[in-house]
């Protein structure tokens, strides 16, 4: 198959979860099938990231761009409001990248094969879309509208609370609509899913489910620190900086009157001022525990390592639970709230601990910080069950499958 992948942002370095999962997803496509990149420079890195995709077959064309994101100005948001856009997909409306994605399709046919499909990762790129009698695919990470849903309840500032509630609007507008110009859809769940058919029910909608290296990710026990917690994450992306200061006030306290030498690892790029502050507020009440605000690290995967619980405290839908998988798949037992795993079918109490109110959440850690055959025994469980269901071989196999079945003409059953 020729592919034309559309995605806003270059995925590697996989910094975020976002980025990786297009990063493996590419991986997995182009080991069997003809794939064109296209993406905008956004950061400095755009180019080694582009040599990189390039070495695995890929051919990529990236649009130049100041190596910093598109601002966010008082005529961006204006735009949006004008075009029932949302904000953040109307910050990257930008002339030349369409320029771009048309001259690609232009010259298809000058090629040796012309496109058979176009893979549209996310909005951001999908509001460049094109009738075309190819099939088309639009990716979703996450359903928009539900997140900024969420974010409005949560919020008591009544600004933020306008602000989220007409991103909603403009997101469920988008979903609604838009989704008429595809295809089909893919998400990352079955719970996305659900909320991706009641805005178009007549809209094929598959989940594609997020995955781990598994070779990548290894057990690696003989580092852990049985008094060491951590979550990681983008510290940028407000369900995560929620859900850390949320941990910091409402959960780490109560585990710290057991366990007062516990250390809190958050580890994730970008660190708001306000997080630092609650962190600096949280510790001056107890000088025996430690929280440490890493900010970007080149590999994750030593934190986790260190680990003697991983957790999960969100509260608000949102990322893409590849967090989870990583840490499931180093063996960790993990402690998460209803929301933060949802989407991935764990079971509760034997490959994940699942709680949602602060004091029920603060007492699991402290029954798994008391219990390292217990510890043992979910990390175990976990990873056996990553490796049957998220391996990012077989995830990819599930894209190509979709890719194929649009690609096949519909024939009529008949029966014998």
């Amino acid at each position: 198959m020729q592919i034309l992948f559309f995605s806003i942002t270059v995925p590697f370095p996989a910094i975020d979860g976002g980025r990786i999962r297009v990063l493996n997803l590419l991986k997995q496509i182009a080991k069997t099938e003809q794939v064109t990149f296209l993406a905008l420079e956004t950061t400095g890195t755009d180019q080694a990231g582009i040599d990189y995709l390039t070495k695995l077959g890929i051919e990529c064309h990236l649009v130049p761009n100041s190596p910093d994101l598109p601002p966010i100005t008082v005529q961006t948001v204006l735009r949006a409001i004008w075009q029932r856009q949302p904000i953040t997909v109307a910050r990257y409306d930008l002339p030349a990248l369409a320029r771009q994605f048309h001259h690609l399709l232009a010259n298809a046919d000058s090629r040796s094969a012309h496109y058979d499909l176009i893979h549209y990762e996310m909005f951001h790129a999908a509001q460049f879309a094109v009738k075309t009698d190819i099939p088309t695919v639009l990716s979703t990470q996450n359903v928009d509208s539900y997140i900024w849903r969420r974010l409005g309840q949560e919020t008591r500032n009544p600004l933020k609370k306008a602000i989220y509630w007409s991103q909603t609007l403009a997101f469920a507008h988008y979903e609604r609509v838009r989704g008429a110009d595809f295809t089909a859809v893919t998400c990352v769940s079955e719970t996305d899913q659900v909320l991706l058919k009641k805005a178009r029910s007549d809209l094929p909608v598959h989940v594609i489910p997020n995955g781990v290296d598994l070779d990548l990710y290894q057990p690696d026990l003989g580092q852990e620190r049985p008094e060491t917690l951590i979550y990681t994450g983008s510290m940028d992306w407000y369900p995560n900086e929620d859900a850390v200061i949320f941990f910091l006030q409402s959960i780490l306290p109560n585990i710290w009157r057991t366990y007062p030498q516990v250390r809190l690892s958050v580890v994730g790029q970008r660190p708001t001022e306000k997080l630092r502050r609650v962190v600096e507020e949280t510790t001056t009440s107890n000088t025996q525990g430690e929280v440490v605000v890493t900010g970007r690290v080149e590999d994750v995967k030593p934190y986790i390592a260190q680990a003697g619980v991983y957790v999960v405290p969100l509260r608000i839908g949102g990322g893409t639970r590849l967090k989870i998988l990583e840490a499931l798949a180093m063996q960790k037992a993990i402690v998460s709230t209803t929301v933060g795993a949802e989407g991935l079918n764990l079971v509760d109490q034997q490959e994940i601990v699942l709680a949602d109110r602060p004091d029920q959440f603060a007492d699991s850690v402290i029954g798994l910080l008391a219990d390292s055959e217990r510890r043992r025994n979910l990390g175990l469980k976990g990873r056996e069950r990553v490796e049957q269901d998220y391996g990012w071989s077989a995830i990819g196999n599930k894209l190509r499958q979709v890719y194929q079945n649009l690609l096949q003409p519909k024939t009529r059953q008949v029966d014998d």
